[in-house]
């Protein structure tokens, strides 16, 4: 059973105990929420899917991966399962991913028309208004707020590339 299916069955379930029981008009919804239980508990009683025992097989040994025994996500294609597992990474890793972010952000800002930098360091770091900001500049607020966006989107843009 799919993530999304047990969290919408405990949505229903979580209706169901907060309205007190369902009205005598859906008492088919009752049934319903009652097979869907009995389709969950069957899945977690049945144990792990086969390929989670070949996964680990494969894996073993291998320091940074890991995939626990009683994994339940998996998903099967004609070509064969995928099986959910972990992958180790280090604080240290972590840190370098987030100084280069932050060059990249840098860099960008840099980077930035002299004006579209002017608004951007002005709203974001400064936490000026847009009226203000308008009257700094000699702009209209409508100019600030396009200036603004078109800084966070080329920010954005510049993060996002590898």
């Amino acid at each position: 059973m799919q993530y999304s299916e047990i969290r919408a069955l405990l949505q229903d379930i979580k209706t169901y105990l907060v309205t007190g029981g369902w009205p005598p008009s859906r008492r088919r919804r009752r049934a319903h929420l009652l097979e869907r239980l009995d389709a969950i508990t069957a899945q977690l009683d049945a144990g792990p899917h086969p390929a989670v025992a070949v996964a680990m097989t494969k894996l073993e040994g291998a320091p940074v991966l890991r995939i626990d025994a009683d994994e339940p996500h998996i998903e099967e294609t004609p070509e064969g399962v995928w099986v959910r597992g972990w992958i180790w990474v280090e604080q240290q890793a972590l840190a370098s991913c987030d100084s280069m972010r932050m060059t990249k952000l840098r860099n960008a800002i840099a980077d930035l028309p002299q004006q579209t930098r002017a608004v951007f360091l002005a709203h974001c770091v400064e936490g000026s208004a847009y009226p203000a900001i308008a009257r700094r500049l000699s702009l209209e607020v409508a100019e600030v707020q396009c200036e603004l966006a078109s800084a966070l989107l080329i920010l954005s843009q510049a993060l996002d590339e590898t």
